[in-house]
């Protein structure tokens, strides 16, 4: 039992950590189109909400995988994480005052993209392995 919790939690962890590696890459290239194409605010907005789905979805593709086992609870728990992380960083980092609906609306958007990535992902058939000159079935 121990041990199926520890590869649950590595594996959200490990998700939460892609999610937050894509952020990374995917806030450059907004800081780029932002200085280089001149995107106005409400552009930004939407880019920036776009993001967040986009990394939270693949986060819970990495946490779950092809098949994986407990797809929503896992997906749903990364998208969780991530956006509970990421509303408390813009907090600390100086953005606007702590507001109770919008982390609640955060958290409800992340959870549910999460959850329906990871069970989308659990219940797709993963690929069968072929073995050299094995007949084909």
């Amino acid at each position: 039992m121990k041990g199926a919790r520890i590869k649950a939690l590595w594996s959200i962890l490990r998700g939460v950590l892609a999610a937050a590696a894509a952020t990374l890459l995917g806030m450059l290239l907004l800081a780029a189109a932002v200085i280089y194409l001149e995107v106005s605010d409400g552009a930004l907005t939407a880019l920036n909400q776009a993001l967040k789905l986009l990394c939270v979805a693949l986060g819970a593709r990495f946490a779950v995988g092809v098949g994986g086992e407990r797809g929503f609870f896992t997906g749903a728990a990364v998208g969780l994480l991530y956006m509970i992380a990421g509303y408390a960083l813009y907090c600390l980092l100086g953005g606007a005052l702590f507001s109770v609906s919008a982390m609640l609306l955060e958290m409800l958007v992340g959870g549910m993209a999460g959850a329906v990535v990871g069970a989308l992902c659990a219940n797709l058939r993963p690929r069968a392995r072929r073995r050299g000159n094995a007949a084909k079935v």
